[in-house]
């Protein structure tokens, strides 16, 4: 869904009015049209004479309208203006780099893009956005930090080396204890899950927070696909390691208009929800299970488009 800016600028506009001009931290945005946004109504807090035909000239761009038709997704940057917009905008040398791998991120198209160039992000900097929403993607890059929190449900686990062994032997695949450690510390450091005072580890309620940096669908995205990117490849190993009676594998291979699937994704997410709160209010779990549902088009329509 398209970010609606101007939809919001009244209220902006009112949060910036009475208070002194201060520099953003671009650090704390994974949204180039987001920042670009903020950036022109600070700019216009602090001088009303600041306005997108100032800009260009600053920039050395041509169109007047550039910019707001960059913000409201019209127009995207192209390398040449990357560059014009850093410079006008005055960037340091990290944030030129930040803000160029930003708009890329942004823009690119394959998951394989996007995690490129947003790692390249969380290098240019090191603030709390990075701690925070590199852990995060860090979490959903891994399938067994999910699995190891899961399996705290079943069964305490202490932070000693013998718990530690025991959390990386009970998985399947197994796991080396460093990697078991690591996915404690994860956990830990984002609030999944913490020590009582015997030093159990135990699970939280606490969601997990990205401070300043606002929740984007881009960074979202990323971290899921990656995760359930995992996930289908421990799917495909599964009929080697497991029995039938362990596992239910089945395809169905259909066709359906466009109203139709949109009634299958509710009813498959209404099932997912389900699932989640049976397990959920389950009193004595005994092992982790992974559940996957894919729902994908193996055709296009005349038009051309995916019927997705």
């Amino acid at each position: 869904m398209q970010f609606n800016y101007f939809e919001v600028y009244c209220q902006k506009e009112a949060s910036f009015m009475g208070a002194k001009t201060k520099r953003l931290n671009i650090f704390d945005y994974t949204d180039y049209r987001k920042y670009l946004f903020d950036y022109y109504l600070a700019q216009k807090q602090g001088t009303r004479a600041f306005s997108y035909r100032y800009f260009a000239k600053k920039a050395g761009i041509n169109s007047i309208g550039l910019y707001k038709d960059v913000i409201e997704g019209r127009q995207s940057l192209g390398r040449a203006l990357i560059f014009k917009f850093s410079a006008a905008i005055g960037h340091s040398k990290n944030e030129a780099e930040y803000f160029e791998n930003m708009v890329y991120f942004n823009e690119s198209k394959s998951v394989e893009e996007r995690k490129l160039f947003f790692e390249r992000m969380m290098a240019c900097q090191s603030s709390r956005a990075k701690i925070i929403d590199a852990g995060k993607y860090e979490y959903y890059s891994r399938w067994y930090y999910s699995a190891v929190r899961a399996l705290l449900t079943c069964k305490q686990f202490k932070d000693d080396p013998d718990s530690i062994k025991e959390i990386a032997h009970s998985l399947n695949p197994q796991i080396r204890p460093d990697q078991a450690q690591k996915a404690l510390k994860i956990l830990e450091t984002l609030g999944f899950v913490r020590k009582d005072v015997e030093g159990y580890y135990i699970l939280c309620e606490a969601a997990v927070s990205t401070g300043s940096l606002q929740p984007d669908k881009n960074v979202a995205g990323l971290s899921i696909m990656n995760y359930q990117k995992e996930m289908i490849k421990l799917s495909l190993d599964a009929f080697d390691r497991f029995s039938s009676d362990r596992m239910n594998m089945s395809t169905l291979t259909l066709s359906m208009s466009a109203e139709s699937l949109a009634e299958i994704k509710n009813d498959l997410a209404a099932l997912r929800n389900k699932i989640a709160g049976m397990a959920a209010r389950d009193p004595k779990p005994e092992d982790v299970f992974q559940l996957n549902i894919q729902l994908f088009p193996m055709s296009e329509n005349r038009s051309g488009a995916t019927h997705a």
